[in-house]
């Protein structure tokens, strides 16, 4: 069973989505305090949740944005 759904602030989606639009690398800070390097490739709802989509080297992955604390810009991975 999951936790109750906390919408996440306004302004780390804006930051998600705008990092996907820009295709920029980025570094994902997660609650549990590991990281998450690579490309965001779409931010979007679904079920009753969001989500976004993580281009990790020659993978992707979906992600619960419930689980991100906030992102940095990763410069040193720049398309």
């Amino acid at each position: 069973m999951r936790d109750p759904y906390v919408p996440v602030s306004c302004a780390l989606h804006s930051t998600l989505e705008l990092a996907a639009l820009q295709h920029k690398s980025v570094v994902l800070q997660m609650r549990d305090g590991s990281q998450m390097k690579g490309q965001i490739l779409d931010v979007w709802t679904a079920d009753g949740r969001e989500w976004l989509k993580l281009r990790r080297t020659h993978q992707e992955q979906v992600i619960d944005l419930t689980l991100i604390d906030h992102l940095q810009e990763s410069f040193l991975h720049e398309h």
